[in-house]
């Protein structure tokens, strides 16, 4: 068995919504204990993103340019043994655990050391095997070989979340400016893409939003938008509004409460630039006109963590 430091605590909620500790404190506790990598667990496929740097080159080039970076998906397996004991046999065990499981539903896999909790979705990749020298059912004990695919391979914290809420009744005109704080602790290879979300307020309440480069150069535009501001387009009365950043979002990068086409009302305008990792956190301004006090805005900055614990700036 996986001798891990009592405060590291490993567990699967599963899909069904089944907690089971699987190493550190309460291990056992279900009839389920995480073996180690001798015994089938492979730790090192589930430690890391798995990135591959591409390189490419042209016909008579000397050696290779970078030409970024690919990630793939998580695919390890876990090694667990499983134990029956009094009045829970082990087929129940097995049972149970495998209800926990779903090529189609995700379970998640957390990690919490420290001050740390992370989680890491996860589906089934092929089936369970079991590896029992006897009659598992006789023996009361199995161990399960469990492949599991982490189709987003980050090991996702809580977000960090920032407010700002007007103190200021700007229904009849005038602007109010406050601070929102932003960070980025991820390594240095790691970017996040902010979430706004806004509260509705009143009919024609309109936001102007920070969208820094952080010095990027993807748009050739560095330092023209080292303090680049995006003015949303006038909010309905009683419109909520999302804004992931991201450009792979789901959905598109604005979200109305009424659906309302807000992208169209935007007129191709929209925000750029992620965060890159090791930025310290920051206060950036909001600016709001319209609305009444007490008016909410707020930034979530992801956390999605290459590793189940460490890398923080």
């Amino acid at each position: 068995m996986i001798e891990l430091p009592d405060e590291t605590l490993i567990e699967l909620e599963g899909c069904d919504g089944q907690w089971w500790p699987l190493a550190g404190p309460g291990q056992w506790g279900r009839g389920v204990c995480l073996a180690d990598e001798d015994e089938g667990t492979d730790f090192d496929g589930m430690y890391e993103s798995p990135v591959t740097a591409i390189y490419n080159s042209t016909a008579f080039e000397v050696g290779a340019h970078f030409g970024g970076t690919r990630e793939e998906k998580f695919d390890f397996i876990l090694a667990l043994h499983v134990k029956g004991e009094k009045g829970m046999p082990w087929r129940y065990i097995d049972s149970a655990f495998r209800n926990s499981l779903s090529f189609r539903r995700e379970s998640k896999l957390w990690v919490a050391t420290g001050d740390s909790r992370r989680r890491l979705p996860v589906r089934l990749g092929a089936k369970v095997n079991i590896k029992a020298v006897n009659d598992p059912n006789s023996e009361q004990y199995g161990k399960l070989l469990v492949p599991l695919v982490g189709a987003y391979p980050r090991w996702v914290e809580d977000p960090a979340v920032s407010t700002f809420i007007t103190q200021t009744d700007t229904t009849g005109g005038g602007t109010e400016t406050g601070y929102v704080t932003v960070s980025n602790p991820l390594p240095e290879d790691y970017e996040i893409w902010p979430v706004w979300q806004i509260q509705a307020s009143a009919a024609g309440m309109v936001v102007t939003l920070p969208d820094y480069s952080w010095g990027s150069d993807l748009y050739d535009r560095a330092e023209e938008d080292a303090l680049r501001k995006v003015v949303l387009a006038p909010l309905l009365a009683g419109e909520h509004l999302k804004i992931n950043t991201d450009k792979m979002a789901w959905g598109g990068q604005f979200n109305s409460s009424l659906d309302t086409e807000f992208p169209q009302r935007m007129g191709g305008r929209r925000l750029n630039y992620s965060i890159p990792g090791r930025t310290k956190p920051t206060q950036v301004p909001v600016t709001v006109t319209g609305a009444p006090a007490g008016t909410g805005i707020r930034v979530l900055c992801p956390r999605p963590w290459p590793r189940p614990w460490g890398g923080e700036a």
